[in-house]
């Protein structure tokens, strides 16, 4: 007993544990990789004595480490949910056209507000990516109503726009309209006709979105007249920032003077204006207007000038043209550039002429030759040869957007005419083939418009979008 207890008064006291050792290391990575090293190092120290009064120590250490990897998404990464409207406008200007920007507006909300909300974006847009030409309206002898055909088929963006409108124009017919109608002018997505055998009246009609307005022509434009009056034609003004709303410029004239009326959408009104004298027998061509940055410029035949009617001021003027230009039937027409300049085209044995209105070599605003285009060869070639060997003839039809729509039109030995259409742009000299059949030239090329629910908040946003799925 007594020993026992000398024992267990000579054993070694146990040693206190030690408090473990911990290192943690943390790194960051530019990507958002960030990895945490946590290294604990705990000694454990044992002591025991022997009955013989030998004392043992045991010593353990242990060394432990973990490694954590998480990835992160740090503040300044870039999503696209995060870019704001001015990041997606500039990546919208890249779109290769207006179709393009169409299906990405009606992707989602904020994109199409991006759009919407921001009229110098559009304007931009409208200058990097003209609109689209999707089509062609035909006047076929003895139909009652113009003909569309349609083009860029393979373009799956223009085929889903064509197969929404209404290019057939029964939109028209619905409205209790004649079928008399013949096309006079065709810009902004608006197709503007005039019947003159039932009840004398214009209508203008926006395929796309199945608009028709009927519009009966002007009281009072022929108060005053004299001999010869004759209406020229009718042509339409269009806002940008504002797809709904047009104007119509009928032009009319006498003997030796002119008359303009204009209606307004806005106001369902014409405006008829005073007689104008022009100097000289007013030899104005019939339909053979064209409107360019807000004026209306209108050749006479025979002659070499032609006049411009300011539509906002109303003011009328006589703009002298080159010395080669002789107005003969179809072959000249004024029109606009890529860039939105003034240009005539006048064509002269299978030659274009190109002059574009600008400052001449002595400081003075002139007519500057831009360039003399041969296109007999190339057509001979598309045409198989018929259009020269059957003596056809070319017709400058339409000078827009910086494109020239040219028709040869010639009698076949069956005695029936045959028609082709072409482009020719006049950045590339680029000669396309439009379309070829029996039709007697007279064709009115449809360009896309911008779609209402891409202009202005007008709080159709939630309406365009679930109609566009």
């Amino acid at each position: 007993m007594g020993s026992e207890l000398l024992t267990a008064t000579l054993a070694a006291p146990v040693e206190p544990p030690l408090i473990p050792s911990t290192t943690t290391t943390t790194t960051t990575t530019g990507n958002g990789t960030t990895t945490r090293t946590i290294t604990t190092i705990t000694t454990t120290t044992c002591s025991s004595s022997a009955a013989d009064g030998t004392t043992t120590t045991t010593t353990t250490t242990t060394t432990t480490t973990t490694t954590t990897t998480t990835i992160t998404t740090t503040s300044n990464a870039t999503t696209i949910s995060s870019l704001c409207d001015d990041d997606l406008r500039e990546i919208f200007l890249r779109l290769p056209n207006l179709p393009a920007l169409i299906r990405a507006a009606l992707t989602c909300r904020s994109w199409l507000g991006a759009i919407r909300s921001s009229s110098s974006f559009r304007r931009l847009f409208r200058a990097l990516h003209p609109a689209p030409l999707i089509g062609l309206f035909l006047e076929i002898d003895d139909a009652t109503t113009p003909s569309f055909v349609p083009l860029r088929r393979s373009d799956p963006d223009v085929t889903a726009a064509l197969r929404r409108g209404d290019f057939y124009l029964t939109s028209l017919l619905k409205a209790g309209a004649s079928s008399a109608w013949s096309i006079t002018d065709c810009r902004d997505g608006y197709i503007l006709l005039w019947n003159m055998l039932d009840k004398p009246s214009v209508a203008a009609v926006n395929p796309m979105t199945w608009a028709v307005d009927i519009i009966p022509l002007p009281d009072g434009v022929k108060a005053g007249r004299r001999r010869n009056f004759a209406y020229l034609g009718f042509h339409l003004l269009c806002s940008d920032e504002n797809p709904w709303s047009f104007r119509v410029v009928c032009v009319c004239s006498d003997q030796r003077r002119i008359r303009v009326a204009i209606f307004s959408s806005e106001t369902w009104e014409w405006v008829v204006h005073p007689w104008v004298h022009t100097g000289g027998d007013c030899s104005l061509k019939f339909g053979a207007g064209m409107v360019v940055d807000g004026s209306v410029y209108w050749p006479y035949h025979g002659q070499g000038r032609m006049i411009k009617i300011n539509v906002a001021t109303m003011v009328i003027t006589t703009v002298e043209l080159p010395l080669q230009v002789m107005l003969e039937g179809y072959n000249f027409m004024a029109g606009e550039t890529k860039d939105g300049q003034l240009c005539i085209v006048y064509e002269s044995g299978f030659f274009l002429h190109v002059w574009i209105r600008g400052v001449d070599g002595y400081g003075l605003d002139n007519w500057v030759l831009h360039n003399m285009i041969p296109l007999s060869e190339e057509i001979d070639e598309i045409t198989q040869g018929f259009a020269l060997e059957l003596q056809g003839d070319l017709k400058v039809v339409q000078v827009r957007f910086g494109y020239v729509y040219l028709s040869t039109t010639c009698t076949t030995p069956a005695g029936t005419l045959h028609c082709w259409f072409f482009s020719l742009s006049l950045d590339t000299l680029v000669l396309e083939l439009l379309v070829e059949g029996k039709f007697n030239g007279c064709a009115h090329p449809y360009n896309m418009a911008w779609p209402p629910c891409l202009v202005g908040d007008d709080g159709s946003i939630g309406h365009e979008v679930e109609a566009s799925h």
